[in-house]
């Protein structure tokens, strides 16, 4: 009887998890020590070619950015993606952006979750 009642759990609540498309357009910001970076998932093409990119910025003290930056974008599944930083002036990294439960977030870079807890 366990069993029916969690597979009825999955079929009813599975439809409610958002997904990566539901990212679109929202930008994820990265504190450092310079003034930060951030990235923001982009939809490329119609529904028929559907693609996906990240725009990368970092920004500078004094001015909004200082470059941007377009990136492949590899679909994991509808819950997860990820896209190598790459550019001459900075570090390359790969990071990982997953959805959970709800509205919550994940960002990895190089397999390393990194949070803070409050403020």
């Amino acid at each position: 009887m366990n069993i029916i009642f969690f597979l009825l759990s999955i079929c009813c609540y599975a439809g409610d998890r958002p997904t990566i498309k539901s990212l679109v357009g929202k930008r994820i910001w990265i504190e450092d020590a310079f003034a930060g970076q951030s990235f923001t998932l982009l939809k490329v093409g119609s529904n028929g070619n559907e693609e996906f990119k990240v725009l990368w910025k970092r920004h500078g003290s004094g001015v909004p950015e200082i470059r941007t930056q377009k990136f492949k974008v590899r679909l994991d599944s509808k819950y997860q993606y990820r896209f190598i930083l790459d550019h001459p002036e900075e570090k390359k990294g790969e990071f990982m952006v997953s959805i959970f439960n709800g509205d919550k977030i994940k960002v990895y870079l190089n397999g390393v979750r990194i949070y803070a807890d409050g403020n």
